[in-house]
């Protein structure tokens, strides 16, 4: 029996829905998959960082770890039943004993029947110890382990030389994947309605053509608004073009989202977990700081570093680029300065050191602009030096000028050139003296005709509120400039810090 016209066009129509369907659809999962496997890792990563950053500043303080900090460590969460683990690496009886664990601290995992810890902690020694080693480690849970037996699991270690510890970040790949899973069994599910959608819509192409195709297409682009991944590439100018824009505009809204959330998500965390929760008390120093992110976490960060004898060591810096990538660097420069300020003793030689580390660790598209500063409180002295940040502004005696630049020394960011030669300069601090330093999004911030607010409106509004406390004085400077801006989507990271000298 001989079909009909109108059976073959649908025949033909279903099987083209299909296959376009399907081979959109495989390569869309396929990019996403590595897409998403690659975030999970950065997770695992940026998990590691946050517990070694954690080691480092109470390293800093304590020579020797804490059970408070042991706590913080064992804390931080990771997927479904993730977790950070913290094994001891010293040669002898102690070597693989856990020492953070969520059951069981105290036991040793150096022998057979834990090989992946054995290759661990192996792996470390063929490296002579490193401090900040770190690698990737896939397993499965064993039948003598507790948990999911026999499942594969994930995990990224970093060894802290101090102490001897290896902090261990680990998941099951079920859990840290869960999103590839979803993602899956999405596009199945999408893939079916697409399909089904599409047989209707040619079974009733004759009768009403336009009418259901417009509504196909607002349902796509509501689609479009969720967390899905496909795609569908169509060239035309009827109403089955209009269909396939509104599933690539689908496209490209869900992977923005989806990573603009992952990073922001990661980023937020490590920028809120390595800024200072307060501020620190010195005799002479009235102090106050702020860092406003912006809605794509940038790279801003400021830290405080409290010596022994009468001094404040400052640290005001700004990464290229945002996101997870940002965030990592920012936590790594910020550890880096930590570890550089207790070798070295003048700024330029702290900031020669993180340059070198920083040259070796970063992304030779990133680096980090960072002033370092270091006040004498008895000498009332600021010893100084400028690695590309904006230059910082003194006011004094109703006057407000830029602290003197270096005239010997390089300016360039941390991160770019390994054999950059800094300069340190000092100032002396005369009573009433108010130092203001700031990240370039308070002077780049722009109003509504592309004109930056600009480093003489900041001058000026430093003199009208110099009177002022600190805290009030930031408060003022900040909101002088989103006036000035007009825009409650604030483009950069704003970061301020304010010391008046008593």
């Amino acid at each position: 029996m001989a079909m009909s016209l109108k059976v073959k066009f649908i025949l033909v129509s279903v099987l083209l829905i299909i296959f376009s369907v399907s081979a959109a659809g495989f390569l869309g999962y396929r990019e996403s998959k590595w897409k998403l496997k690659k975030l999970a890792r950065d997770l695992l990563v940026a998990k590691t960082e946050q517990a070694y950053a954690l080691c480092e500043r109470h390293y800093k303080n304590d020579l020797e770890p804490s059970e408070e900090l042991k706590k913080e460590i064992a804390s931080i969460q990771i997927a479904q039943d993730g977790y950070i683990a913290v094994l001891d690496n010293k040669d002898g009886p102690s070597k693989g004993v856990l020492v953070v664990h969520p059951t069981d601290v105290g036991v040793s995992l150096y022998n057979d029947r834990f090989p992946h810890i054995m290759k661990i902690l192996d792996e470390i020694d063929q490296h002579h110890k490193a401090h900040g080693y770190a690698n990737f480690t896939y397993y499965q849970q064993g039948t003598v382990a507790k948990g999911r037996q026999g499942e594969r699991k994930i995990g990224y270690f970093k060894y802290f030389a101090p102490w001897d510890w290896v902090i261990l970040a680990t998941g099951y790949e079920k859990d840290v994947f869960s999103s590839r899973d979803q993602l899956r069994s999405t596009l199945i599910q999408l893939a079916g309605l697409v399909i089904v959608v599409g047989v209707v819509i040619v079974y009733l192409l004759f009768g009403r053509m336009f009418q259901p195709l417009q509504q196909l297409t607002e349902s796509t682009k509501e689609v479009a608004r969720g967390n899905w991944d496909i795609s569908i590439n169509y060239n035309s100018h009827d109403e089955i073009g209009a269909l396939a824009q509104s599933f690539d505009q689908m496209v490209r809204s869900l992977r923005k989202n989806a990573r603009m959330w992952h990073e922001f998500q990661v980023a937020r965390d490590m920028q809120a977990q390595m800024l200072p929760d307060k501020q620190p008390r010195v005799s002479g120093l009235t102090i106050s700081a702020r860092s406003i992110p912006a809605r794509e976490v940038g790279g801003d960060f400021y830290d405080f570093l409290e010596f022994d004898d009468d001094k404040l060591g400052l640290v005001v810096g700004d990464v290229s680029g945002h996101g997870v990538s940002a965030a990592m660097v920012m936590t790594a420069a910020m550890s880096a300065v930590r570890f550089a300020a207790e070798e070295k003793a003048t700024t330029d030689d702290v900031l020669s050191l993180v340059n070198l580390r920083l040259s070796k660790d970063i992304q030779n598209h990133m680096f980090v602009a960072l002033f370092y500063g270091i006040i004498e409180t008895k000498t009332r002295k600021l010893y100084y030096t400028n690695a590309g940040q904006t230059m910082p502004f003194l006011w004094r005696k109703g006057e407000v000028k830029f602290l003197p630049q270096a005239e010997r020394g390089d300016r360039f960011p941390l991160g770019i050139e390994r054999s950059t030669v800094y300069e340190q300069l000092s100032i002396d601090l005369e009573p009433d003296d108010i130092l203001v330093f700031y990240t370039d999004g308070i002077v780049d911030a722009m109003n509504g005709s592309c004109e930056a607010y600009g480093f003489d409106r900041l001058s000026a509004s430093i003199r009208k509120y110099a009177a002022s406390p600190p805290d009030v004085m930031l408060s003022s400077l900040v909101a002088e400039m989103q006036r000035y801006s007009n825009t409650s989507e604030q483009q950069d990271d704003v970061t301020v810090v304010i010391v008046k000298v008593g």
